[in-house]
């Protein structure tokens, strides 16, 4: 659009007119009320009115289903689709069973809270703010998430201690937290572009934010599982100190690929792209190695070899979502 330039009226009042194509797609009319947000110094957003709570985006959920998984996919879903405000409305009352898989459900989506609550009626409401919610941050949790994970399975294995190894798949739960909030946050700003400016991100870097995400959430996915596989290799020695060194090596990987990916802009993603494959190669060898080794008691199993290949492979995607981004900018 062309530069407008600004009237003064009265004292120190300034005025700006606006477009007209704009206000015809908006429908602006004489009268209307306009939200201008300052994002920055040197930067303001003008937008139709929203209003208040009760022009917040609102869902009713039927109860009951046929399954009660479909009531809490229905408020996962709600929640993934921006939704502030969820009502599970019963037509009969809702039993105690479900009304504590809604919290179970609940406990997995950050920010939401039960604002009201009677026999058949249950109201769900998002509390945090746009402006709260960074996706680099998001993502810098989740990699520390998984760092801490990959370092448990690591030391685990070189202590033989399954204890440790357990509390990686608890881990991963709050990895699934954060993957929940950065799809809410992603696909909320691709929809509000003035949202996505006070991220500082265009539509093209949320959905790379988006498919970023989803390669941490299926690292952690596959690390939970890992720890349950490496159970068998507690305690059988050599092969336990092998897989130990592939872990550790995946860890260097995890915090290579993640600070490229958010550094990708000021950063050197083709050289850490680079690193993060010579990693991956060390990674292959290790494995390569295990198969070899005679591991008795079911220990060298495929679908433990498969598992360490799936989080190489899937950081070395983390890694060159970086170097593409970066070509696409």
């Amino acid at each position: 659009m062309p530069g407008r330039k600004a009237i003064e009226m009265g004292e120190g009042t300034i005025l700006v007119s606006l477009p007209k194509e704009w206000v015809r797609k908006n429908g602006i009319k004489k009268g209307d009320t306009l939200s201008v947000d300052e994002l920055s110094a040197r930067k303001l957003v003008v937008r139709p009115y929203e209003g208040g709570d009760e022009e917040k985006k609102q869902i009713a959920i039927e109860y009951p289903q046929d399954d009660f998984s479909q009531v809490a996919n229905d408020v996962t879903g709600a929640y993934l689709l921006g939704y502030d405000i969820i009502r599970v409305v019963g037509n009969r009352v809702i039993s105690r069973e479900d009304r504590s898989g809604i919290k179970a459900t609940m406990r997995r989506l950050v920010g939401l809270e039960i604002m009201d609550e009677d026999s058949k009626k249950m109201t769900l409401q998002f509390l945090l703010e746009p402006t709260a919610i960074v996706p680099a941050q998001i993502v810098m949790r989740m990699s520390g998430l998984l760092d801490g994970m990959l370092k448990d399975v690591a030391e685990a294995l070189s202590k033989g201690d399954p204890k440790l190894l357990a509390l990686v798949a608890e881990r991963d739960d709050e990895v699934d937290r954060l993957y929940f909030l950065l799809v809410r946050a992603t696909r909320t700003a691709i929809v509000r572009p003035d949202m996505a400016e006070g991220y500082g991100l265009s539509p093209v870097d949320l959905l790379d934010y988006r498919v970023l995400a989803s390669f941490l959430e299926s690292i952690g996915d596959a690390l939970s599982e890992l720890s349950q596989k490496l159970q068998k290799v507690l305690g059988v020695k050599g092969v336990a100190k092998e897989y130990a060194a592939c872990v550790t090596t995946l860890k260097g990987m995890n915090d290579l690929a993640t600070q490229g990916f958010v550094s990708r802009r000021a950063g050197r993603p083709r050289t850490i792209s680079k690193q993060v494959r010579a990693l991956a190669q060390e990674v292959s060898d290790g494995l390569a190695g295990i198969a070899k080794t005679p591991s008795g008691d079911g220990a060298n199993t495929a679908e433990t070899l498969a598992s360490l290949d799936q989080v190489s492979k899937l950081l070395v995607d983390v890694s060159d979502l970086a170097v593409i981004t970066q070509q696409i900018s």
